[in-house]
């Protein structure tokens, strides 16, 4: 017996919301790929006073007057 079958018959809420979980990840993984930016690309961005380093070593654009 699987487990999906046994978890739908003593937990048909939890059952639910699996499935409602594992669809919406299917959705995501469909999206187009991002497009990688060359190590050169990522330093004319840095260089440029409007993009900074953000938490993680993410790149960011900087946001005046907040």
């Amino acid at each position: 017996m699987e487990v999906g079958k046994i978890i739908k018959i003593q937990q048909p809420g939890i059952h639910k919301q699996l499935n409602k979980n594992r669809k919406q990840n299917k959705k995501k993984s469909r999206r187009g790929k991002k497009e990688d930016l060359s190590f050169s690309d990522v330093m004319d961005l840095m260089s440029h006073d409007s993009y900074c380093r953000g938490r993680g070593g993410r790149i960011k654009q900087r946001t005046w007057g907040k």
